[in-house]
């Protein structure tokens, strides 16, 4: 019941997807008689692409081929910085990897004692995500040696932390290569600089090409602090949820222990009280016809005829 409850609901704020998108349509467009925002806001934005278009050519004609290759390495460094910190971000999110409604429900149906392998299975199945999956190792051996349970359970721990920390070491690589990139963009606009510098004016224009050279070795080291609070930012939060997967874990191995051990000795004492009385049931019915008891137990009567009697 639960479940199609939930779908219902899901299902009932798909509908409100449709006019929620056409209500904001409207707001967008300021209004259905006002067509006008729109063109230009749109005309707007072409200008200002025209505009970085025109700058960017300006740029790249005026810069020489080696001051191109060092601002173009620090972008692609910044670029790939930024797409690899978003999509961690959208990875690493605790509702992703320990879904709340399902921690919460797997846990209280441990401790109650409900779950079974079939139960544990499907329930694990219908939700993935890491913290199902590390339940999942455990429940596929039901009924095993704890460190059996804990072998399976450890491997799929790291499995599952090498998944979180995936591209995270990337951040580290551009921390360290973004300012000798700009190291060298610098040195080799330095000594640019420096051979065009001729006679009394060298003391004096030393100073603005000195400034102008140190622009890609002041970029670089920016990238590479920006790169290095992300990498930290990102590794604090594997490690929280990696800690939070062992404690899962655990928990999941020590409940199934406990359940595996209960539900073995109610099946070895049973087989044991059947194994004592064999024949409890047995004479609770008929035997060979005769009521319920056995034939030897009823006394047996012999009628003598009347002519042998006196014989």
């Amino acid at each position: 019941m639960r479940r199609n409850a939930f779908e219902s609901r899901l299902v009932s704020r798909r509908r409100l997807i449709g006019p929620a998108l056409a209500m904001g349509l409207v707001v967008l467009l300021g209004g259905a008689d006002r067509p006008s925002n729109l063109e230009r806001a749109s005309t707007v934005a072409s200008e200002q692409l025209q505009w970085f278009a025109r700058q960017a050519r300006s740029w790249y004609r005026s810069t020489p081929p080696a001051d191109r290759m060092t601002w173009g390495g620090l972008a692609a460094c910044g670029l790939l910085g930024l797409s690899v910190l978003g999509e961690r971000s959208l990875r690493l999110r605790k509702g992703r990897v320990l879904p709340t409604r399902f921690v919460d429900r797997f846990r209280d149906r441990l401790q109650d004692g409900q779950l079974d392998k079939g139960k544990g299975t499907d329930l694990c199945e219908m939700n993935p995500s890491p913290a199902s999956r590390i339940a999942l190792a455990a429940i596929r051996r039901w009924g095993r040696p704890s460190p059996d349970l804990e072998r399976a359970v450890s491997l799929a721990r790291q499995v599952e932390a090498d998944r979180l920390r995936r591209n995270v070491g990337t951040l580290r690589r551009i921390a360290a290569l973004a300012p000798l990139v700009g190291l060298l963009g610098t040195l080799m606009a330095a000594g640019r600089a420096l051979s065009g510098l001729e006679g009394a004016e060298a003391s004096a224009a030393w100073g603005p090409a000195l400034g102008g050279a140190l622009a890609p070795l002041t970029a670089g080291v920016a990238v590479a602090i920006l790169a290095l609070v992300a990498y930290d930012g990102l590794m604090g939060r594997v490690e929280t949820l990696e800690n939070a997967l062992d404690r899962l874990g655990a928990e999941t191995v020590d409940a199934i222990s406990v359940l595996a051990a209960t539900q073995a000795s109610r099946a070895e004492k049973s087989t044991s009280a059947a194994a004592a009385n064999p024949h409890r049931n047995a004479s609770a019915g008929p035997h060979f016809g005769i009521g319920g008891q056995s034939r030897g137990s009823q006394p047996i009567r012999v009628e003598i005829p009347d002519s042998l009697r006196n014989f």
